[in-house]
């Protein structure tokens, strides 16, 4: 359900969906004008304000170096450029595809030579000063966008030359790395580690993250809930303040399951789409979160990459559309909380210490005696339940919320109890003849941001033990 309610604590400094949300456009759709001004005028309709779209190197200097002598071939980012800036859109440049002359093995995800690529982007920046920020590359850690493979060194080499570029043009718009794609061929913690190691984080001012996951975003196992690690390790290497931008994420509309999600109905890509933006605008952190894609490649096809598509490849809107333009808007859905719950069932003979009853008459003779207090220790045999887990709220890093917990009695209905959550984390134990091996269950009742959650599970009785907890 979608609602219009503000979630419950988030970082006080988190930007809103309307301010983080943009969406993926490739330049090889957008040059029929006709389409692509239908293209521009959806993106608006929705109220977001981001658009990353594609600009091919190889586009400009199809044939040789060209640029220096004030040649180049710009028509078609230029038209992509005005369609954006007359609809008060701003761009995400996406700088790669090397011409097949830039580079010494002759391929479009090659790392250029370095002076031809420093002139090339001295024209980028100086032509488009408008573009707010120019993504460097894309999932660099991946050998379809790296050949012949990975390197982390080439990577800093080209953000190295970028960085020289800007400041000597003395433009002000934002570097961003290329977005790091989850299980690449060289893991995205790793390569980060190695871009601290080369000097490559001091270059850049937001680090590109491709957070796709086939758990939904709020899971625990799910890419998006690993950023928060992310973000730490930036802090542990001098980075505290480098935001994450999420320049892809997205779930295909497909009736299979595939490397990006389980099967899913266009209605269940809407759910991950609010869930996500739900999620991101809870971080201070995130600077910007980018739905892949905008416009399906091929509506209906076996192929997943042809289906992430906020519209049909024919334009009509998919649920995803309307999904995207509520929470521009300023809806959210309430996310998933997660209990974890481990219970252990127990006997212990205690001692229970109780002052013996005083003398109901006097004594006879006249001498008094001092008056020694006898005390009874007995036995008795009690049962504990104890009851320790943890509660997930995405979004929040170390919640503090009441649980109820339910313990089952031999004969009477179960014994319900009020436990406080402390950082994420509750203990307790619980005593009584009554209490019995059986079902414990523990909820957590829900906010206005989070789904209300039980979780359930069974305790079995153990051999009888002495304690030494004193009952009184």
């Amino acid at each position: 359900m979608l609602t219009l309610a503000a979630l419950a604590a988030p970082a006080a400094h988190a930007k809103p969906a309307s301010q983080i949300a943009g969406v993926a456009l490739h330049p090889w759709q957008l040059q029929d004008n006709h389409q692509r001004d239908r293209v521009f005028d959806g993106i608006a309709a929705t109220g977001a304000k981001w658009v990353r779209v594609d600009m091919p190197w190889a586009w400009v200097e199809a044939h040789g170096p060209t640029l220096k002598d004030g040649h180049g071939h710009w028509g078609g980012l230029d038209s992509i450029v005005s369609a954006a800036k007359l609809r008060g859109l701003k761009i995400i440049g996406i700088v790669a595809y090397t011409p097949e002359w830039a580079s010494s093995i002759g391929h479009q995800w090659a790392y250029p030579d370095r002076e031809a690529f420093e002139t090339f982007f001295e024209a980028l920046l100086r032509r488009y000063p408008q573009v707010p920020a120019w993504e460097l590359w894309n999932e660099p850690n991946f050998e379809r966008f790296s050949k012949p493979e990975p390197s982390v060194a080439g990577f800093v080499d080209l953000l190295r030359s970028a960085r020289r570029v800007r400041d000597a043009v003395g433009s002000k718009a934002k570097l961003i790395s290329g977005g790091l794609a989850p299980g690449a061929d060289i893991d995205i913690v790793p390569w980060v580690n190695e871009m601290a190691m080369r000097g490559g984080l001091s270059l850049i001012d937001g680090l590109g993250v491709h957070p796709y996951s086939r758990a939904a975003p709020d899971d625990p196992r799910s890419q998006m809930m690993q950023l928060e690690a992310l973000h730490r390790r930036l802090a542990q290497l001098g980075r505290p303040d480098l935001p994450l931008w999420l320049t892809e994420y997205g779930a295909p509309s497909i009736g299979v399951e595939n490397g990006y999600a389980p099967a899913l109905t266009e209605a269940q890509q809407a759910a991950r789409l609010r869930t996500a933006f739900t999620l991101a605008s809870r971080f201070d952190w995130i600077e910007n979160l980018t739905w892949y894609e905008y416009r399906d490649n091929k509506t209906g096809s076996s192929d997943p990459d042809d289906n992430f598509g906020l519209v049909h490849s024919d334009l009509s809107p998919k649920p995803a559309y309307s999904a995207f333009r509520d929470v521009v808007a300023g809806a959210t859905s309430k996310l998933q909380a997660r209990l974890t719950l481990y219970s252990r069932f127990s006997q212990a003979r205690v001692k229970v210490v109780r002052p013996a009853r005083a003398a109901k008459h006097k004594p006879k003779h006249k001498k008094k005696r001092k008056r020694v207090k006898r005390k009874i220790v007995k036995r008795k045999l009690v049962n504990r339940i104890a009851v320790t887990g943890r509660l997930t709220l995405p979004g929040t890093a170390w919640p503090d919320a009441p649980i109820t917990v339910l313990l089952p009695r031999l004969g009477a209905p179960p014994l319900v109890k009020t436990v406080i959550v402390k950082e994420g984390y509750f203990w307790a134990r619980f005593e009584g003849r009554a209490l019995t091996s059986g079902t414990v269950q523990v909820r957590y009742g829900g906010s206005t941001a989070y789904l209300p959650v039980t979780t359930t599970t069974q305790v079995v009785s153990e051999p009888a033990r002495v304690a030494h907890h004193v009952a009184r």
